[in-house]
């Protein structure tokens, strides 16, 4: 189980464009994930809760930036208005691999 994700682990991933962290994660070091431009969607295996007590060092602005979806096992939530879900949210495909992002579908 990973703690922590180091300093600069990530540093300069330029193909870098998806990234799924565990839950048991506490803190992601400084630089961690600099200038890692094409980082687009980030699959976090816990809750924004979870998320947000994260201890996140300073450069991981590519991080930041990219989409952060939260699993879900189950479907999610929707808004008030039923038109799409509280939230992004991810869960797995059928191969148990692969990150799928639930959609709403009308």
């Amino acid at each position: 189980s990973v703690n922590s994700i180091e300093a600069a682990v990530f540093y300069f991933c330029d193909r870098l464009t998806s990234i799924t962290i565990p839950d048991s994660v506490t803190r992601i070091d400084d630089q961690a994930f600099s200038v890692c431009q094409e980082l687009k969607r980030v699959f976090y295996k816990g809750t924004k809760k979870q998320w947000d007590e994260i201890e996140l060092g300073v450069e991981n602005d590519s991080l930041l930036y990219a989409s952060l979806y939260y699993y879900s096992e189950t479907e999610p939530a929707l808004n008030a208005e039923g038109t799409a879900y509280d939230g992004n949210y991810w869960r797995y495909d059928a191969d148990g691999k692969t990150p799928l992002i639930w959609k709403k579908e009308n």
